[in-house]
């Protein structure tokens, strides 16, 4: 008997002891589960693969989910323009650019979300202040809104792009890291997930790899044990800059990081063309001037919506793009899969342009982009809808069906 008390002693002691130190344990059930700042990045949605995606831009009011499973793609990109719900928070819950982000992970895609900060013409707001506390909140309450149907949140979009130069500094770097800081904090909070820094533009241009806030991004980037990677913007005239980019974003961060392009095209290279002659079998064929200039067809086609046939005939007899009318795959298969950090690219969805605006010789040629043709090209008689761009849809499906 004297036995059995013994026993049910030590038994009682052990639960004693076992319930005092689960009240001192930081990973009880009631405390945050998030990882410490020392811990290694979470990888729910990163591997090995390499993928090629689909790009928004801000132009997320444009999602059509059908459109997207024609193009057989799982990986969707916008950004949401951060100081647009700051000066109005209720478009949070009236915007279709929201909304419709919102819909993606619906039809079972893949989301990557870019906040950015435009601060051209801004002040960034002193560390400490009201004013950054107020945009802090501002904040949380789009991850409040994003954060269940985002797969991985970059921090930023083009920074240097979107900042003053006389701006670029310790402010602008505190900025970013108090913004990540942030992201990091809900995740922990709301489970966590990728977060990148970015977007770096021109990453292979000197004068932006001898910028010394530019490093620092980068140092911070490394540094920082929750950040999971970087994203790049790579518009671009031939392969070495593309691979240059990469090559020297590889060498900036650390080996179990990734690397995102969120954006990229050979726009540097089109715009290099866009004041020689249009093909002369085409000017004879559909009745143009043979002086006619490639800038001058494109300002026709957005103003008049042209057939595909005829799109499709001025691409494809101008050796500028004919020559270059794989770059999908190309970029793929022989730069992007190479390069072991490499996991997501994202390409132009549709052809953005103004209507009613002129297009001219300087003009950016984005519009060639689009892997749908929906500003050039009628839409097709048959269906109502917008019709594939030359060349490009046709790689990029391929991709998919090889890649999944």
């Amino acid at each position: 008997m004297n036995t059995i008390k013994t026993s049910l002693i030590l038994i009682i002691i052990a639960l004693f002891v076992s319930c005092s130190q689960s009240e001192n344990n930081s990973t009880d059930s009631t405390d945050d589960m998030g990882q410490s700042d020392d811990e290694p990045i979470n990888t729910q949605v990163l591997d090995d693969s390499k993928n090629l995606g689909v790009n928004f831009n801000e132009q997320l009011q444009f999602i059509d989910n059908d459109q997207l499973i024609a193009l057989k793609t799982e990986w969707v990109r916008g950004f949401l323009d951060f100081f647009r719900y700051y000066e109005d928070p209720s478009l949070l819950n009236t915007d279709e650019q929201v909304s419709r982000y919102l819909s993606l992970q619906t039809y079972n895609f893949k989301t990557v979300l870019n906040i950015k900060f435009l601060f051209r013409d801004k002040d960034y707001p002193p560390q400490g202040s009201e004013e950054l506390q107020n945009q802090m909140n501002m904040l949380q309450t789009i991850l409040d809104k994003t954060w269940g149907k985002t797969d991985i949140i970059i921090v930023g979009n083009e920074p240097f792009i979107e900042t003053d130069a006389a701006d670029y500094g310790e402010s602008m770097l505190n900025y970013y890291k108090e913004a990540a800081q942030l992201v990091k904090a809900y995740g922990d909070e709301h489970g966590s997930k990728p977060i990148f820094i970015g977007a770096f533009d021109n990453t292979y241009q000197d004068r932006r790899q001898n910028l010394p806030i530019y490093n620092e991004f980068f140092d911070y980037a490394e540094n920082t044990s929750w950040i999971s990677g970087v994203d790049l913007h790579i518009h671009h005239s031939n392969p070495d800059e593309m691979n240059a980019a990469l090559d020297y974003a590889a060498n900036r961060i650390r080996e179990d990081q990734k690397i995102i392009v969120s954006e990229f095209s050979l726009m540097k290279h089109f715009r290099s063309n866009l004041n020689a002659k249009i093909p002369a079998t085409f000017a004879a064929t559909y009745n143009f001037s043979e002086n006619l200039r490639n800038y001058q067809y494109i300002d026709y086609a957005l103003k008049n919506q042209v057939e595909k046939a005829q799109w499709e005939a001025f691409l494809s007899q101008s050796p500028w793009f004919e020559n270059r009318k794989h770059y999908l795959s190309n970029s793929f298969y022989d730069i992007f899969s190479k390069h072991d950090k490499f996991f997501l690219a994202n390409y132009a969805f549709r052809q953005s342009y103004p209507f009613n605006v002129d297009y001219t010789a300087t003009t950016d040629p984005w519009i060639l982009n689009g892997l749908y043709a929906n500003r050039t090209v009628e839409e097709d008689p048959e269906t109502g809808r917008y019709q594939f761009n030359y060349a490009w849809a046709d790689d990029f499906i391929a991709i998919q069906n090889n890649s999944n």
